[in-house]
């Protein structure tokens, strides 16, 4: 007569010894966590906690460290560099002008070439110059100053102060459709009443229709201003 098989009584202790390596093993690592200084034991508790809880802590990321040619005492002469082979794209050169010191940069642009007679948009031709402007620009954390400039001919159904101010405006706009930040510019209206060229031949007349970029170093607080 055979005799009839049931559950093994002792299965559990199977279980029992996993247990007791677990806890073994739980109490090492613990006693190992003592025997290291500070910094590492609290690094290593961060990660044991992670492992078993669900919130999983998000990575430390480091902020990058703003590095300017202000910190780096260079001012905007890199800049200016750049700014100068402009130049090449306008076969006349008189009809854009770069000049800049170690603190400021201004761009003086012919309005003939920006800018049909008596109209504020800025002509399709331009675009790409504005384009190549605005690639310059648009990386550097400094104030622009937008003028606009009118010769001292009466226009027909808008005043020297709105052209000029309008031209201005639309320099600016045109600049933030290509990424320069808009919060960093500003555009004013100088009307007639600060000409390069105080002749009255249509070559001075010329000289006087201008936008000028002015950017100066420093922050968004400054007022604008140039200097003398």
């Amino acid at each position: 007569m055979s005799q009839q098989q049931g559950p093994d009584p002792h299965r559990w202790l199977v279980s029992y010894a996993d247990y007791m390596t677990l806890l073994c093993a739980f109490f090492i690592m613990m006693y190992a966590l003592q025997l290291i200084d500070e910094e590492e034991g609290a690094a290593i508790r961060s990660q044991i906690e992670a492992v078993f809880s669900n919130n999983i802590p998000p990575p430390q990321v480091t902020p990058p460290q703003l590095s300017t040619p202000l910190e780096e005492g260079n001012g905007l002469k890199p800049l200016l560099a750049d700014i100068r082979q402009l130049t090449q794209l306008i076969e006349e050169t008189d009809d854009m002008i770069v000049e800049g010191e170690r603190d400021w940069i201004s761009v003086s642009l012919n309005a003939d070439v920006l800018f049909g007679p008596g109209e504020t948009r800025i002509r399709d031709q331009a675009l790409p110059l504005m384009e190549e402007i605005a690639g310059h620009l648009r990386s550097w954390p400094y104030p622009i100053n937008v003028q606009g400039h009118s010769d001292d001919t009466p226009a027909r159904g808008i005043s020297n102060w709105e052209i000029s101010a309008l031209r201005a405006a639309s320099v600016v706009q045109n600049l933030a459709l290509y990424g320069v930040a808009p919060q960093r510019m500003a555009a004013m209206g100088m009307s007639h009443y600060h000409p390069v060229d105080d002749g009255d031949s249509p070559e001075a007349k010329s000289r006087n229709r201008r936008v000028v970029i002015f950017m100066t170093q420093g922050d968004n607080e400054t007022p604008w201003s140039r200097p003398n």
